[in-house]
């Protein structure tokens, strides 16, 4: 004898607010009631409509690629000219600060080239690689501890580069 099964109770879905109904899943079973009180959307369209409209709100953007695509002068990158320009980078490096002129449309490389700049190696000047050093020195670092120590040969004990 099946178990008498308990009312649904009368939710609605928290973004278009149409009246939820409880599914049957794949074996052919009613969705239980602890999982449907849970819910709180009617489908997956709304749920992301709904945490879109949450987190992304139309007035203010909070970020530069949201800011981008709802632009509508959409372009090339004012640095490399690429198609893709879908960032937007703040001059002033103010991201409260979204006037026009403080705006500038760029690609994803050109913005990762401005927020990654690298300076040159402490020692010798060539492009750094990791902790302020260039791939050599770098080594160097991780396996003696100093930059600038190194093995003469295979026989001799550690030595230290004298600039």
């Amino acid at each position: 004898m099946p178990m008498p099964q308990k009312p649904t109770p009368e939710r609605f879905c928290a973004y278009c607010g149409k009246r939820m109904e409880r599914k049957r899943m794949s074996n052919g079973e009613i969705l239980s009631l602890l999982h449907f009180n849970r819910q709180k959307y009617c489908d997956r369209l709304c749920m992301v409509r709904g945490w879109m409209e949450k987190h992304l709100p139309e007035t203010n953007p909070s970020n530069g690629r949201t800011r981008a695509r709802k632009r509508k002068d959409k372009g090339p990158c004012e640095l490399c000219g690429r198609d893709a320009a879908r960032d937007v980078h703040h001059k002033d490096k103010n991201t409260n600060n979204n006037t026009p002129e403080n705006l500038l449309r760029i690609c994803r490389s050109c913005h990762n080239m401005i927020h990654q700049k690298r300076e040159p190696c402490k020692v010798c000047g060539k492009p750094q690689k990791g902790l302020g050093y260039c791939e050599k020195h770098y080594q160097r670092f991780k396996k003696y501890g100093d930059p600038l120590m190194f093995k003469r040969n295979q026989h001799s004990p550690l030595c230290r580069l004298e600039d």
